[in-house]
C-alpha cells in the first residue's frame, strides 16, 4: 500500500456522514469550536487545551470559498501550475488544500467539494498519497 503524506492530517477511511471521502483530523473544544490543522496548544476561542480538546474527523466535504492557481513556486513539488482553494467545510472550520490536477477549471464560489486521495511524487523519487479537493458529484444535503 502506497503510504499518506500526512497521515496526522487526514484518515483513509471516511466518516459515517460520507464514508468515500477521506475525512479531515480536527480537534473539538467543549465550546464546540472544531480547529483545523489539529493542535492541543489550545482553542483560540475558549482557551482550552490539552485533554480538553476532543479528537474528530470531518467529513471532507464543503463549499468553495476561494481559489487561487500558483504558476511560480520555489520549490519543485507541486509542480507548477497547482491550484489552492479554501474551503468552508461542512462540519465548521475554513480549509486550505490543493485542487486535483485532473480537475477543470473553472469553478465557481460555493460550489461542492469533497476530498479524495492521490498518487503524487514525493521529494525521494518515490510516490505516496496526498489530500486533494474536487468537486462532489452530487450536491450536499445542506443543499
Amino acid at each position: 500500500m502506497i503510504p499518506l503524506l500526512r497521515p496526522g492530517l487526514y484518515a483513509e477511511q471516511g466518516t459515517p456522514a460520507l464514508p468515500d471521502a477521506p475525512a479531515l483530523r480536527a480537534v473539538r473544544s467543549r465550546s464546540g469550536h472544531v480547529s483545523f490543522p489539529p493542535q492541543r496548544y489550545g482553542c483560540q476561542v475558549s482557551g482550552e487545551y490539552g485533554e480538553d480538546l476532543q479528537d474528530v474527523l470531518l467529513t471532507g466535504r464543503g463549499r468553495l470559498h476561494a481559489i487561487a492557481t500558483v504558476h511560480i513556486h520555489p520549490k519543485p513539488l507541486p509542480a507548477t501550475p497547482f491550484t489552492v482553494v479554501e474551503v468552508a467545510m461542512d462540519d465548521g472550520p475554513l480549509v486550505r488544500g490543493l485542487l486535483s490536477a485532473s480537475h477543470a477549471l473553472p469553478l465557481a464560489p460555493g460550489a461542492v467539494l469533497v476530498t479524495r486521495l492521490e498518487e503524487i511524487p514525493d521529494e525521494s523519487g518515490g510516490t505516496v498519497r496526498d489530500l486533494r479537493f474536487v468537486a462532489a458529484a452530487s450536491p450536499s444535503p445542506k443543499d
